[in-house]
């Protein structure tokens, strides 16, 4: 027979043995456990990066049908309807036969027509800045700016320190989104009478900020409308600028304009 001591360090051996056994179950149960709650993060992680890719490609999309829209309506209502008033013109100018008549005609059709050519142009810088593409970012959002100032009662002050030029997308993404910025304060901005727009870049940094010193508006009001209207253009502005992987932030009080500002890392 097994003597006590004998007896006390096998069951202390097959206890041991029995614990180190079940650690072992516990830990192969926990190990396979977490990785399937891992394995569940990262398939909601790919759904919402998914989601966010849909939202992404549908807020871009709308704002391109936005655009076509616009453009449709301006080509229609402005220059169709001028180049159709320049037709009438003419038709009266081959028929009249008074020599004053024909030539205050004329005078009306050449103005109407320069009328039109200048719409063009400016339609065609709407659809793509040539400026940006020959003279870069600085020159184009110059070109804007006095734009606005021929074409707006708006004042438009363009102030610009931006040393070193970056990529020509990231260029076009952010005077699209100042291009943006403007249109809406000049659409919805009441009482203003001056737009400030600033282009800073300090090393990597770079921000582009529009400040009014119109009506403004009440944050929590803007999210309700923006919600039921859905906000395109704002919307758009945003597409915009997480493609540029930028931050947007805006203040604004009822009474004290509105001030949008775009921060970048351009070593990002």
């Amino acid at each position: 027979m097994d003597s006590p001591p004998e007896l006390a360090f096998g069951q202390l051996l097959i206890g041991g043995i029995s614990f180190m056994l079940l650690s072992g179950a516990l830990l192969v149960m926990f190990i396979v456990v977490y990785q399937k709650r891992l394995l569940q993060q990262q398939l909601l992680l790919r759904a919402a990066e998914a989601e966010y890719q849909r939202q992404l490609l549908a807020a871009v999309i709308e704002a391109q049908e936005r655009e076509r829209e616009r453009i449709g309506r301006d080509l229609h209502d402005g220059i169709g309807s001028t180049l159709a008033t320049a037709k009438l013109l003419m038709g009266r100018l081959e028929s009249t036969g008074a020599q004053e008549e024909a030539s205050n005609l004329s005078s009306m059709v050449k103005e109407i027509l320069g009328n039109a050519v200048h719409d063009v142009r400016g339609l065609s810088h709407s659809l793509y800045p040539a400026v940006l593409d020959r003279f870069g970012l600085a020159d184009a959002l110059q070109h804007l700016a006095d734009v606005c100032n021929e074409t707006s009662t708006l004042d438009v002050e363009l102030s610009i320190d931006y040393p070193q030029p970056l990529a020509l997308p990231q260029e076009l993404a952010l005077y699209r989104i100042c291009q943006e910025l403007i249109h809406n304060a000049q659409k919805h901005a009441q009482g203003a009478t001056l737009l400030q727009v600033r282009l800073r870049q300090h090393g990597t940094r770079l921000s582009l900020s529009v400040e009014d010193d119109g009506c403004g508006f009440d944050a929590t009001a803007l999210e309700s409308t923006r919600a039921a209207s859905g906000g395109a253009g704002l919307r758009s502005i945003e597409v915009r600028v997480q493609m540029l992987r930028a931050r947007l932030s805006q203040q604004s009080a009822p009474g004290q304009g509105t001030c949008t500002l775009i921060e970048m890392d351009t070593a990002a």
